[in-house]
């Protein structure tokens, strides 16, 4: 979901106070106690503003930890691409295969990311894992969901306070609920079945706070 899709989203959500149901194609795994994190995170920023449309700013946005968790977690399950193609410049052995110089390689993103020997349990949606060390500070070729090294995608700081603002905005204002029955398949990429159809619902809020 890029940044004109998220204005547009909350732009959709802001117009109207009725319970609306739509397909959240982004917010894929949803964890009960993941999200009461984040929200408690959440209310806390709102809670030393003095009005519900102050902006946040830059200080807010360093104090979401926990969201962060859920953003890497949320990367690193749903990869933004599948891969990227690389030309080998040499021979290169390989587990006892070879594979020869000019031969253009496909480097799977989701082959790292959900590999148990780097993650454990890597298929469970699992924020918390962020918070352990070991985790937090994964080698670039580890964690690589904005590529790395000298590709390293310029904007992934930006991309991360769009994605930090808009969970901001939609678990402080929003509470929603499934609309049916989904499961989550892991080929060829990590998606709904039915792309995670929800019940919105505009939380209500205290006159007193924001």
């Amino acid at each position: 979901m890029n940044t004109v899709e998220n204005l547009k989203l909350m732009h959709w959500l802001e117009q109207s106070n009725h319970q609306r149901k739509l397909p959240l194609y982004n917010v894929k795994f949803v964890d009960c106690s993941a999200l009461t994190a984040r929200l408690e995170e959440h209310d806390q920023i709102r809670a030393k503003k003095s009005c519900q449309e102050e902006p946040l700013e830059w200080i807010d946005y360093k104090s979401m930890a926990f969201t962060q968790c859920v953003v890497n977690e949320t990367l690193r399950m749903a990869n933004i691409i599948s891969g990227i193609f690389r030309r080998a410049m040499t021979d290169i052995n390989i587990k006892g295969y070879t594979i020869p110089k000019g031969w253009k390689v496909f480097a799977s993103f989701r082959a790292v990311h959900l590999n148990p020997d780097h993650f454990k349990d890597a298929r469970t949606f699992n924020p918390w894992r962020w918070q352990r060390k070991s985790e937090s500070t994964s080698p670039g070729n580890i964690y690589t969901p904005f590529g790395g090294g000298p590709r390293l995608c310029p904007g992934y700081e930006l991309a991360r306070v769009v994605l930090s603002v808009f969970l901001h905005r939609i678990v402080t204002r929003y509470s929603w609920s499934p609309a049916e029955e989904d499961k989550l398949v892991f080929f060829p990429t990590t998606r709904t079945q039915k792309r995670y159809p929800i019940i919105v619902k505009r939380r209500v809020q205290s006159n007193s706070v924001m």
